[in-house]
């Protein structure tokens, strides 16, 4: 269905229905992106789940291994957090 329309004192005729075809093909392009973004955005999620599943078992496999190193790591880390925390808060 043509129509036409008059801007600057020409009459420009443009096709209705070809409109529509090229909104109908952009809504189809747009659909088409988010669904790859879906598809990106779960295969990076699936591949974090990997990764700390790795993490979680050599870090497993550490413990086992190295048990007082273990101990010795986990003492000195909290008494370094727990030493800055004391700083702060007593800055306060």
């Amino acid at each position: 269905m043509p129509t036409t329309t008059v801007q600057n004192g020409k009459a420009t005729a443009f096709n209705l229905a070809h409109l529509t075809a090229k909104a109908a093909e952009g809504k189809m392009l747009a659909e088409d992106l988010v669904e790859i973004g879906k598809r990106r955005a779960q295969r990076i999620v699936r591949k974090g789940y990997e990764a700390e599943e790795d993490y979680l078992d050599e870090s497993k496999r550490f413990i086992k291994h190295n048990p007082w190193r273990s101990v010795g790591v986990a003492l000195g880390v909290g008494l370094t957090l727990g030493f800055v925390s004391g700083l702060l808060s007593h800055r306060r």
